[in-house]
């Protein structure tokens, strides 16, 4: 149940990712039209343009929280396969070919990648619940 939950917000996270605004480097944006290179430009032919709708507040803070996460793996590998197939929805197959690997093994990567990271929530979890417990017990 924990992993499935894990595997959301890491997609949730990647989706947040996607809506921020591109960034660029204050100064070198220029005002003027985009120059037209065909015909097709100049007479609104062309695929329009799409923009997603931006990210909430709310869903970059847990972006930036998943991202906390990555710290319980260690492993750069095991991060990437997360992140490859979770997060991009990337299927194993093509996860190993980006990683350089065969796919059962960017899929055992991600299940390691999923346990330690639910391990890790578990004793920050416990470590938290303890330091609270301990603080009301020397305030009285």
């Amino acid at each position: 149940m924990i992993s499935e939950a894990i595997t959301l917000r890491v997609r949730e996270a990647w989706e947040s990712l996607r809506r921020l605004p591109n960034s660029s480097v204050p100064g070198y944006r220029t005002a003027w039209p985009d120059v037209v290179r065909d015909y097709r430009d100049a007479y609104g032919y062309a695929a329009p343009t799409l923009r997603l709708k931006p990210a909430s507040p709310q869903a970059i803070d847990r972006m930036h929280e998943t991202f906390t996460w990555f710290v319980f793996v260690g492993s750069r590998q095991k991060t990437r396969a997360l992140w490859l197939i979770d997060g991009c929805g990337m299927g194993p197959r093509r996860a190993g070919d980006i990683l350089g690997c065969h796919r059962n093994t960017a899929r055992a990567w991600r299940n390691d990648a999923l346990d330690l990271i639910s391990e890790g929530l578990r004793k920050s979890t416990v470590a938290r619940v303890r330091i609270v417990h301990d603080s009301a017990a020397f305030s009285t």
